[in-house]
């Protein structure tokens, strides 16, 4: 049904898009917003990030997910406008990540303050990865292709961080 859609807006047919951004927006915002912690800086680089893979479509495999490839782009976006901003604390570390109370209460009402502070243990690229798997449900493959990193080592990182926050939540197996 996608790939149909994604043919239709090669062909010409430009509204066909809006069903692809229908169907996506709210996975690219939430990504978007989990880097960015400010909803207008997230509207802005969904924003981007649909007219960029719209300019860029015709070089898009049709083969592919076009989810993912989405994401990588709301991701790199993310990430550059933090540089542009000058938002990233010394570890390197979004300002909202290092201090949770920055973020509003829209982090407080999803995480509880011990899950805040476990999270804060980890390291960037585990906080990452337990957000695109356990927070917005990604499959393993889809992880691969968002952060362009081998599936092995999705599945690695993935472990060790689920390890590394269970540790840091006190919790010990019985």
């Amino acid at each position: 049904m996608e790939v149909e859609i994604l043919e239709r807006v090669l062909e010409g047919q430009t509204s066909a898009y809006a069903e692809i951004f229908t169907q996506h927006r709210g996975r690219a915002f939430a990504l978007a917003y989990q880097y960015l912690q400010n909803y207008e800086d997230a509207k802005d680089i969904v924003q981007d990030a649909f007219i960029k893979a719209y300019q860029n479509l015709g070089k898009f495999d049709l083969k592919r997910s076009f989810g993912p490839w989405l994401l990588t782009i709301v991701r790199n976006l993310s990430i550059d406008h933090l540089r542009r901003q000058k938002r990233v604390s010394a570890d390197g570390l979004p300002d909202y990540l290092a201090d949770p109370k920055s973020s509003g209460k829209a982090v407080q009402q999803v995480l509880r303050n011990e899950i805040w502070t476990a999270l804060q243990s980890l390291n960037e690229n585990q906080r990452e990865i337990i957000f695109l798997k356990d927070y917005q449900g990604h499959s393993y493959l889809e992880i691969a292709e968002i952060l362009d990193i081998p599936l092995g080592t999705v599945m690695s990182r993935l472990h060790h961080a689920r390890k590394n926050l269970i540790a840091a939540l006190g919790i010990t197996k019985s």
